[in-house]
């Protein structure tokens, strides 16, 4: 892995082989550390109004562009496209306010997004959270001159890092080809970076009118995890996952039940949504003596075994679908701030046994308070914080 700087002050990484080139772009602001509510959204919304080929990243004090192409050249210019400052104009400008609108009044899609919305405030304690007509009245009284004044502040040569990945060629014919697009940037200055030490954990509940069914989700803190409890972490993820749906079935409740990160790279969480049309006291029961059980009681090298194999092959099969690897050394810088290979954390897998599951679902589950946010009718019973932070033996 190589490492230089170029003469305006941002910093680049080669971060290793991949078939073709993958370029992206790491610049230090998102949603929770923007200067003005909204107005990151609404110039990454303008950058894929007018910029094609480039798959953005919204990870909350970051965003991530990426850019791939058989051509290293092709890659560079297509990334370099979002520095340019022509592309803010008025009229492209109610393009993107008319496109948030859209996207946040889409009924079809409003509760989730209202529901990851008030995950993302509870766990992290933000108090800048806004309802979508205050959002959306915010976003748009921005002018041309507002966006452009963003651009210039947190779009700088000081405030990116750029990582690359593809065929290795001589260092100095990567850096004359990083030098071609991005030399001319502004050098700028480098803003601060987000704390990461922000969970919070807590509970919110919203009543929706006409709303059927419960959504539920449960979230704990992860960022405090390193790159020796990642293979760990992956086989305990598989493992609840299935043990969490195993549970409703018996119970005979149809659920949808998502188990993921959900976060900021860096200030991250796991994250349990269950939704179905079943009172949310009895969801709540289920999901936590699957949770007490998995920290309590050693389980099975079968069931250890299984996991281990689940987990490998979700690992695999993103490896095998994806040559991203500038995008998952982002995420390694942006996490953790150092670097690993992730096939050798597919072969670390393979190792873990139930001791290490064990311990680190106590870490994890009862380590911090969690996260609680649930969507159901306004009088159906539901736990107090106290209560779920009893049931879980949470220790804080």
């Amino acid at each position: 892995m190589d490492k230089f700087q170029l003469g305006n002050g941002m910093s680049v990484v080669f971060a290793g082989y991949s078939e073709e080139y993958s370029v992206c772009l790491m610049v230090n602001v998102g949603h929770i550390n923007e200067p003005r509510k909204g107005i990151a959204a609404l110039f990454e919304k303008i950058l894929l109004l007018q910029v094609k080929g480039i798959i953005p990243v919204f990870a909350g004090t970051a965003t991530i562009y990426t850019a791939g192409n058989e051509d290293l050249d092709e890659a560079l210019a297509t990334a370099a496209q979002i520095f340019n400052p022509d592309l803010i104009s008025d009229e492209i400008l109610e393009q993107a306010k008319l496109a948030i609108l859209k996207q946040t009044q889409e009924a079809t899609a409003l509760v989730m997004r209202q529901m990851k919305l008030l995950y993302k405030h509870t766990a992290f304690g933000s108090d800048g959270l806004m309802m979508p007509n205050d959002y959306l009245a915010v976003v748009d009284s921005y002018s041309a001159d507002d966006v452009r004044h963003f651009m210039q502040t947190y779009y700088s040569a000081a405030n990116v890092n750029l990582v690359i990945s593809g065929p290795r060629i001589p260092l100095a014919d990567l850096k004359d080809a990083v030098n071609l697009y991005f030399k001319q940037i502004p050098t700028g200055v480098a803003q601060p970076n987000f704390s990461r030490n922000i969970y919070t954990g807590g509970f919110t509940r919203m009543a929706v009118a006409g709303n059927t069914m419960t959504r539920l989700m449960f979230g704990w803190d992860v960022s405090r995890l390193t790159l020796a409890d990642s293979a760990t972490m992956n086989v305990l993820m598989s493992m609840f996952w299935k043990q969490v749906e195993q549970a409703f079935a018996q119970a005979g409740i149809d659920a949808q039940v998502e188990f993921k990160i959900a976060g900021y790279y860096g200030a991250r969480t796991i994250r349990l949504l269950v939704v179905t049309d079943f009172e949310p006291q009895t969801l709540a029961d289920i999901a936590l003596e699957v949770i007490n059980r998995i920290c309590d009681e050693k389980v099975s090298e079968d069931v250890i075994a299984q996991a281990r194999n689940t987990a490998v092959d979700e690992k695999l099969d993103k490896y095998e679908r994806s040559d991203d690897t500038a995008l998952e050394k982002v995420w390694q810088m942006m996490g953790r701030g150092n670097m690993c290979n992730p096939r050798s954390c597919i072969e670390e897998i393979k190792d873990v046994d139930e001791d290490a599951v064990q311990v680190l679902a106590q870490r994890v589950f009862r380590g911090s308070k969690p996260t609680v946010v649930l969507i159901a009718d306004v009088d159906m019973p539901f736990y107090s914080m106290d209560e779920i932070c009893e049931k879980l033996k949470t220790q804080i």
